[in-house]
């Protein structure tokens, strides 16, 4: 399998490599809720909200799978995982949960989800200007 991240500005790199380590800790974290507590992580939510606590499981690897592939297709599921997560964590942003001893994971998300809402745009104009210069270089030669 190539890997493309080896590949990219040293920018997109480092700002990547955040994104990769908070899919790794999320990863880490939903193998360790199924080792724990199986496949219904919370008997008091919906069942639907175990079954996207468990798909996290594939989806967050699924993302660093992507990062270390390809740009955009990563950009749209990182957001696309952040955003739900948040939202369905907080329900709706209504916060309703908050006040237990694990409120400082939420934090942690939300303030993942704005690092990943904020750079997606940085990465994108960066990953155009580099695509737009190597296409000028190859023209060149």
């Amino acid at each position: 399998m190539k890997i493309d991240f080896l590949e990219y500005p040293k920018t997109i790199k480092i700002l990547l490599a955040i994104y990769v380590l908070g899919f790794a800790i999320g990863t880490t974290t939903h193998v360790l809720d199924l080792l724990n507590h199986g496949l219904i992580l919370n008997k008091n939510v919906p069942t639907w909200k175990n079954i996207y606590w468990v798909s996290l499981t594939f989806l967050d690897f699924l993302a660093i799978i992507l990062i270390l592939r390809t740009i955009v297709p990563a950009l749209i599921i990182s957001n696309l995982i952040i955003v739900s997560d948040v939202l369905i964590n907080t329900n709706g942003l209504t916060f309703e949960r908050f006040g237990n001893s694990d409120d400082y994971k939420i934090v942690l998300q939300i303030i993942f989800g704005l690092y990943i809402l904020s750079t997606t745009p940085i990465i994108l104009r960066l990953h155009t200007k580099d695509r737009k210069s190597h296409s000028t270089q190859h023209q060149v030669l």
